[in-house]
């Protein structure tokens, strides 16, 4: 099977480094507590690995803050230092986007990323990807917007609008196991992304699995 769209996760897909170090977001937490006038000891780890949003709704009740705000301050830091980080040279491309070109001749590309979307655009533009994607999304600087990211199918499924592309010829491609399921739920194939040979545990699997980015060049438009 070939496929008229092929949409890619960002972290440790096309970008190395598997996510945004913590260090980043702790310092950007630093800087909102400072903004917002919020005295704390240190700054509290629930803000910095965040599990649930609900932490920050309590954390900006007990100190009087508008939780919507603070986030989006805190966002807006991480997404600042984030991109610093790029430039600088502490996270590149993966070698083997150089297949990129070569895709985006026969298939419309995406990109959909947990990361936010202001580094996704950074990404972009950085690298010179512009003529390569159709459309690229990360995670929206908001409380609901953390609480749509994959698994849930929501950016995916807009990133597919965006495209106008048919979720039934589009492929995925991630690195991790809710990125498997994400395309479950969105209606699209999978294909998990596997370098180093160590295959991430988890009940969904893939539609396909490759060690290469070089390996969807057969799934790219028209079979030949």
């Amino acid at each position: 099977m070939s496929y008229d769209a092929i949409v890619f996760d960002l972290d440790g897909v096309l970008l190395t480094g598997y996510h945004t170090a913590p260090a980043v977001y702790r310092e950007a937490t630093r800087e909102t507590l400072a903004d917002f006038d919020v005295t704390v000891e240190a700054v509290p780890e629930e803000l910095v690995n965040l599990d649930d949003t609900d932490e920050v709704r309590r954390f900006c009740d007990r100190h009087d803050c508008a939780p919507d705000a603070f986030w989006g301050y805190r966002e807006h830091a991480s997404t600042v230092l984030e991109n610093e980080r790029i430039t600088a040279g502490e996270r590149e491309p993966f070698d083997d986007v150089d297949v990129l070109m070569e895709l985006a001749e026969a298939a419309t590309l995406g990109i959909v990323s947990n990361n936010r979307h202001g580094t996704v655009r950074f990404v972009r533009d950085y690298f010179d990807w512009g003529d390569v994607f159709g459309a690229v999304r990360g995670r929206a600087p908001t409380l609901a917007g953390y609480d749509r990211m994959k698994p849930d199918p929501h950016y995916l499924g807009q990133t597919l609008d965006d495209l106008g592309v048919d979720p039934v010829n589009t492929l995925f491609v991630g690195d991790r196991r809710s990125d498997v399921e994400t395309a479950h739920r969105a209606g699209t194939d999978s294909a998990l992304l596997v370098r180093d040979g160590d295959r991430p545990v988890g009940q969904a699997e893939p539609t396909r699995v490759i060690e290469s980015l070089h390996g969807l060049k057969p799934l790219a438009g028209e079979e030949s």
